[in-house]
């Protein structure tokens, strides 16, 4: 009997974590980069945060998706890291929908009779499908997976005593039974899961309601290990919002632990109002202590952030260093937005030189060739979402298309090059110079209405050089026909024309790939 309970378990909670997954994953492809596009424009502030990252983690379902994307986002620099420790807060609030969902649907409104019809019918569409309906095959057969094993888990639990009678009377018990939470959500991978079984047992009366209440807190203290190994080996940015995560989490386990006797009370007088339900009073109590905690830190919130970023060490991230392996698990659009962040920093520098050696001022040449290579890696290793791959396909295309300008450029930066005297040139030049002036602002963000400006005038710069490298070739091959020149004089100024002809020319399609990646017009010459 032992055996065959023991056996509904394992498979109940197989099946339960299979189930997460396919869910998990189904609403993250179903809903595409809409919601990651929706979550990156609502967090403006810790408030926005708080609340993005509760709701993106109610709807996903899993707390670690909700703190990898976080961390996508930082890496990628398109939040702060203050409001990145916002949403870290927000998530942990959100993870406690997957207690009433248990709860609620798994346990007081039994839908295991619909559970099959949705396994079955998510089956077939998420085998026959593409794109999106494949998405909604694995969001229904995850729910159904989900609602399946919540019934052999509770077939399972009842034949089995867990024989903890006694343990959580004392403060020595609640911190063992902690741990075993604690356990329970790193062998499972999943604070969910771990949580469902412990409401199973709950609900099966092999648990009581105080011993619940503390393998609840360690559970909730484990998730923390997904984020911790996410950091290894990772950037500075990984590291700071892992921390963040940890020592959030570490703090309100260990509060939570310390005053369990008032949340429990507050808990239990919640669940008076439904019905004094045990199974409905566990969810209340880990939606409320992990409440607690946000209101604990939410006060203090961007002390906790400088105090992350003074032990992490305070200082400037490149964009390069945040092209992370971290950044795939926010999304293909995520980490395409680095990526094209990475190559308008490195453009910039670029481009710089490029205005020096216009002006004919000494400068130290930019070596690129490492940042390039790191950048061309991280590009071509890119997975996208099934949902719209055309989307991202085009828009890496403009990538490699800015890479390989980008790459050419940094050869010519490498070569010397002579003054060019001729005045019409020298006008040429001028107008170049204004021109990357325009686009150097607008890749800082300066001057976020000039992009377009930016690169019409570089084209036209570009235009310019070339018919004046033109007239110019022809009045020296005139001079050095007639004597008035020396062959060394001419050679040095023509290869000099030829350079500023080629940089501008890349320093142009450069711009303009640049441009279409950031999604403006339509891209030229592709």
């Amino acid at each position: 009997m032992v055996t065959e309970a023991m056996m509904a378990l394992a498979g109940g909670l197989g099946m339960f974590l299979l189930g997460i997954h396919h869910l998990t994953e189904g609403l993250k492809s179903f809903a595409g980069d809409a919601l990651r596009r929706a979550m990156q424009k609502l967090v403006s502030g810790k408030w926005s945060g708080l609340l993005s990252g509760a709701v993106f983690t109610a709807m996903v379902q899993s707390s670690s998706a909700a703190i990898l994307t976080v961390i996508g986002f930082v890496s990628a620099g398109l939040i702060t890291h203050s409001q990145a420790v916002a949403v870290v807060l927000g998530a942990n609030l959100g993870t406690t929908a997957s207690s009433w969902l248990v709860a609620v649907f798994g346990l007081k409104i039994n839908i295991s009779l619909a559970a099959l019809p949705m396994l079955g019918l998510g089956g077939f569409l998420w085998l026959l499908g593409n794109g999106r309906l494949r998405a909604l095959g694995a969001v229904l057969a995850g729910f159904g997976l989900v609602f399946t094993g919540i019934e052999y888990l509770q077939n399972g639990m009842a034949g089995i005593e867990w024989n903890l009678e006694g343990m959580g009377a004392g403060a020595g018990g609640r911190w063992l039974l902690a741990g075993i939470g604690v356990v329970m959500t790193l062998i499972m991978q999943s604070s969910s899961a771990a949580a469902a079984t412990t409401l199973v047992a709950l609900a099966a009366g092999t648990l009581s309601l105080d011993q619940a209440f503390a393998m609840v807190i360690g559970q909730n203290l484990g998730t923390t290990v997904t984020a911790a190994l996410a950091a290894i080996g990772g950037g500075l940015a990984v590291k700071r919002t892992a921390m963040a995560h940890v020592l959030f989490n570490a703090i309100t386990g260990v509060t939570a632990l310390v005053l369990l006797g008032p949340l429990a009370h507050l808990a239990r007088w919640t669940g008076g109002y439904m019905g004094d339900d045990a199974v409905l009073t566990l969810a209340a109590f880990h939606t409320l202590f992990n409440l607690a905690g946000v209101l604990l830190f939410f006060p203090w919130l961007g002390n906790f952030a400088r105090l992350i970023e003074r032990m992490t060490g305070k200082r400037d991230i490149s964009s390069i260093a945040r092209l992370d392996k971290t950044l795939s698990s926010a999304g293909g659009s995520v980490a395409l937005e680095s990526a094209w962040r990475a190559l308008v920093e490195l453009s910039a520098t670029a481009l710089q030189a490029v205005q020096a050696r216009s002006e004919g001022r000494k400068m130290v040449i930019p070596d690129l060739q490492s940042d390039l290579h790191k950048l061309s890696d991280f590009i071509h290793d890119l997975r996208f979402e099934a949902t719209d791959p055309q989307t991202m396909s085009d828009r890496r295309a403009r990538l490699w298309h800015a890479l390989d300008h980008l790459r050419r450029l940094s050869n010519d930066l490498a070569k010397p090059v002579g003054e060019i005297s001729d005045a019409e040139f020298q006008e040429a030049l001028k107008q170049a110079k204004n021109a990357i002036d325009l686009w150097l602002g607008w890749a800082a963000g300066n001057s976020p209405d000039h992009g377009d400006a930016a690169v019409t005038g570089l084209k036209n710069a570009s235009a310019n050089i070339a018919s004046s490298r033109k007239a110019c070739r022809v009045q020296w091959f005139d001079q050095l026909g007639a004597g008035r020149i020396r062959p060394d004089e001419a050679m040095t100024a023509l290869d000099g024309l030829r350079w500023f002809n080629g940089a501008y020319y890349h320093a142009w399609r450069l711009a303009d790939s640049l441009w279409q990646a950031a999604e403006k017009g339509s891209a030229e010459g592709l």
